[in-house]
């Protein structure tokens, strides 16, 4: 006995749809570049994966071997802990129902104790003047951090989100050393990204 209304159902079933819809998107692109990316994982260093949907592709075809992976997003982990081999580490926080992320001060303390050797990042937007940018400023500042602790930063992004801005700025092109995507970029960006001494793959 009971009822409920209609619409909260609606507006339930969207809030809890809003990853899936999302990793539906550009699914060709994500998978071409998560193939690119996974050449580069290296055993015997501290590899940070970022949150978002692109970087399940990767941990999704991650070799099951003796990799040591800290990440922000919690089905990612979910799905790295398939495997046997891999050591995984969470940060801990608030999720963010969009992108599965947890950010906030936990995630924050336990980045303040850990090293990164190789950080593979994601983006909602990017545009020259903005640089790589989020919703949300909780993730803003984590991915900041990341960013400013990791020796090698890697950024796996396709081209549909290429001069979409976001509210928050975490990293600029002279940020990162390596951004990965499906296409060949735009000659103005592809260009200033050369000038930025960033490589693209």
């Amino acid at each position: 006995g009971g009822a409920i209304s209609v619409k909260r159902i609606g507006d339930a079933q969207k809030e809890e749809n809003a990853y899936s819809i999302r990793a539906g998107e550009n699914i060709e692109a994500k998978t071409r570049i998560a193939e690119k990316a996974v050449g580069m994982l290296e055993t015997g260093r501290s590899i940070f994966f970022d949150s978002g949907s692109t970087l399940m592709y990767l941990a999704r075809i991650i070799p099951d071997d003796s990799y040591s992976i800290l990440t922000s997003g919690a089905n990612i982990a979910l799905e790295l802990v398939k495997k046997l081999r891999p050591s995984v580490v969470t940060l801990g926080g608030q999720v963010n129902r969009n992108t599965l992320s947890m950010s906030g001060p936990y995630a924050n303390y336990i980045l303040d104790m850990v090293n990164i050797d190789m950080a593979f990042m994601s983006a909602s937007g990017f545009s020259i003047e903005n640089g790589f940018t989020v919703g949300n400023i909780y993730e803003c500042e984590l991915k900041r951090k990341v960013v400013k602790k990791a020796k090698k930063v890697i950024m796996l992004m396709d081209t549909s989100k290429i001069n979409k801005d976001m509210p928050f700025t975490y990293s600029t092109l002279k940020d990162i050393d390596i951004w990965i995507c499906e296409k060949t970029l735009p000659e103005d960006l592809a260009e200033e990204a050369r000038r930025q001494g960033v490589e693209i793959l």
